[in-house]
């Protein structure tokens, strides 16, 4: 295991801490922000574990200038009619979700997988706490369901990638963490 692979381990383990947290406050403001750090703790874990696909991938010949420019996450310029990586480029977390599954599967995605709406109103309930344009409404439920979403997402994809299930995923939301 890398060390992306250990930090990400880590950041799941502590969103896991902090929603079991979150369940035993009675505190709404604090149940709150606890459910809320549990979801960017769970994405941020999810983005180590991109990186690490991508990073795993960096050196092999077998992806087009296309796939490599998703991977590391630049844009394709032209330079004296050969297209080349140039300045970043960022694509949404699901976009790139959606692309290794749609790489290493030979398959479009399925958006019909248990998981998939979760996930997808996971990426909101984000999208929300990081960029907020009204007060937070995130709850712990909320919480709970993106993280198992979060879970099932990373499990899936080292299966269809690696071949191999993600450890942390035996634990589902059970944390070795207390706060």
């Amino acid at each position: 295991m890398g060390p992306i692979v250990a930090d990400a381990n880590r950041r799941f383990e502590l969103s896991k801490a902090l929603l079991d947290r979150a369940k035993r406050t009675a505190d709404n403001d604090l149940q709150r922000s606890l459910a809320e750090m549990a979801i960017t703790s769970a994405f941020s874990c999810l983005e180590g574990m991109l990186t690490h696909v991508f990073e795993h991938f960096v050196e092999s010949t077998a992806f087009d200038i296309f796939e490599q420019s998703v991977m590391q996450e630049k844009s394709i310029r032209f330079v004296c009619g050969r297209p080349s990586l140039t300045d970043q480029r960022f694509h949404s977390i699901e976009d790139r979700l959606q692309f290794l599954f749609w790489r290493f599967s030979g398959q479009e995605f399925d958006k019909n997988k248990t998981w998939w709406p979760h996930f997808s109103s996971a990426v909101g309930f984000r999208n929300e706490i990081m960029h907020p344009k009204a007060p937070s409404a995130t709850t712990v439920d909320d919480a709970e369901r993106s993280l198992s979403a979060i879970v099932s997402a990373i499990d899936d994809l080292m299966m269809v990638v690696f071949r191999k299930r993600w450890p942390k995923a035996k634990r589902g939301l059970t944390s070795s963490l207390s706060i």
